[in-house]
């Protein structure tokens, strides 16, 4: 397991999360492997039925809400990409700036495709 949070001392204070690997640069790869830790059968066994659990749920995502792997609907981002809808601003740019600004590991094709219901759904 490799933790994707981590605070950033340098050049000023932050707190890095990633929401999955493919974030981690390459140049900083061996960071990452310096602080992966073993998971033990026991863990991976427990998070084996807790993903179970969310399958039998059959919703279209899993969100991390608190520390806690949860079940959704398909609207449940809509409301942040209502506040970034304005008269005149391209789509790709409401999609770039979720994508830099939140770390939620949503590919970029999911949120066009709920812009485009926002939008084929106002009046």
């Amino acid at each position: 397991m490799v933790p994707l949070s981590q605070v950033i001392t340098r050049p000023g204070l932050a707190l890095q999360t990633l929401s999955d690997l493919s974030e981690v640069l390459p140049a900083d790869i061996a960071h990452y492997l310096q602080l992966a830790q073993d998971v033990s059968e026991d863990e991976q066994r427990a998070h084996s039925y807790e993903w179970q659990a969310l399958v039998v749920e059959n919703a279209p995502l899993r969100v991390n809400l608190n520390g806690h792997l949860v079940s959704a609907p398909a609207d449940f981002y809509d409301s942040l990409l209502e506040r970034q809808i304005q008269p005149g601003r391209p789509i790709v740019q409401i999609i770039g700036e979720m994508l830099m600004r939140y770390s939620l590991g949503l590919p970029d094709w999911w949120y066009h495709a709920r812009l485009q219901h926002i939008l084929s759904t106002r009046g």
